[in-house]
């Protein structure tokens, strides 16, 4: 068994794992590079021949952007994720199937298209249908962390201190920045307040799955009278949390009721979610507008090149606050030291390059 890396390591996206034994193949994740000319994995024809199956760690589309790509290189295999990572994603497939269906959470199942793999997976506590995923294979074993959190006050991770693997290959995208939860959130939530006090409005570009609805439990648990709007898309999800589920924390019963429609001509001071971490679309004509009458942003997660939000950034439009839902470089190892893993593979990150083949 191989493993071949197509994007994810030594680079922030484009996150794509080809792993092959003789004449058959399985991926997990294909996603793309933002705002690079070369944003597509680097995978050639007879790669994609061999592929019999495609995994996906998550919806957000470092993990996913590709797969249109891939089905128009001749790829016609099943697509295997989490239903709520099918729900999620922009664009339709054929062949999809659900991890569910192929076994329960923890546990274990085998993998119809390649006779002799058995595949597990857990929760990873990013979002709504994130995963882990352990593969076993030719009597060896390799584990994906996907982007990996075990802080979120929303989304339950199934923790893998119990797991071993050969190879595992593990999100640490943060690198050698010290992202302490505690410490960020508390910086996050005292910071949010103080700048509130100096402008109208803060507005926080948030990923339409993931991070945002985090945020909002942090913060009205920090400072129970702040106001709080959001676009269509994120009352949408408010009120979907509220349902609850098993990729859900418990949230208080009014949950849903502390967010208003966006409605900035109202003036009160308050704080403005938009569905959209690079402000692409609506999302940036909402920013846009917004700075033009003295708003302010909060970004707390990564800037893609070329972005709007990048530029905002520039601009001292927006103030960066990290808000922690992947590993840093310390907690990597960390999580390395304290399970079975042969070899480890730090990914998402500039910080950790690495050759593209690694024999298993």
């Amino acid at each position: 068994m191989e493993l071949f890396i197509a994007g994810g390591c030594g680079e922030h996206g484009r996150n794509c794992f080809y792993v092959e034994h003789d004449e058959d193949a399985f991926l997990v994740d294909c996603g793309l590079l933002a705002g690079a000319e070369d944003d597509l994995p680097r995978l050639n024809a007879a790669q994609i021949q061999k592929l019999r199956a495609v995994f996906l760690t998550h919806s957000h589309a470092d993990h996913t952007g590709a797969l249109p790509w891939l089905v128009q290189q001749g790829y016609q295999g099943p697509i295997y994720a989490t239903l709520p990572t099918l729900t999620q994603l922009p664009f339709s497939l054929n062949h999809i199937q659900t991890l569910e269906s192929l076994c329960p959470c923890k546990g274990s199942g085998s993998v119809p298209e390649l006779p002799g793999l058995q595949v597990s997976w857990g929760r990873s506590g990013h979002c709504a249908g994130s995963v882990w995923l352990r593969f076993e294979w030719n009597e060896k074993s390799i584990l994906f962390s996907g982007d990996y959190a075990e802080h979120s006050p929303l989304y339950p991770c199934d923790l893998l201190r119990s797991q071993r693997a050969d190879l595992a290959v593990l999100d640490a995208a943060y690198g050698s920045t010290n992202a302490d939860w505690n410490i960020c959130v508390k910086k996050l939530c005292v910071e949010t307040v103080q700048r509130l006090k100096q402008t109208q409005l803060l507005f926080f570009p948030v990923p339409k799955y993931g991070r945002g609805p985090e945020i909002l439990l942090l913060l009205k648990h920090f400072a129970p009278n702040l106001k709080f709007y959001g676009d269509a898309h994120f009352l949408r999800q408010i009120q979907q949390i509220q349902l609850g589920g098993p990729w859900l924390l418990p949230v208080p019963p009014n949950f849903a009721d502390w967010v208003k429609p966006d409605a900035f001509l109202n003036r009160e001071k308050g704080i403005v979610f938009l569905s959209g971490p690079q402000l692409t679309g609506k999302a940036g004509q909402r920013a846009r507008e917004m700075v033009a009458h003295g708003a302010l942003g909060i970004m707390t997660g990564t800037p893609d090149a070329g972005s709007l939000s990048a530029e905002m950034l520039e601009k001292g439009q927006m103030l960066f606050l990290r808000y922690p839902v992947h590993l840093d470089a310390r907690q990597c190892r960390e999580l390395a030291e304290k399970n079975q893993f042969d070899r480890v593979i730090p990914y998402h990150s500039p910080e950790f390059p690495c050759e593209p083949n690694i024999p298993i």
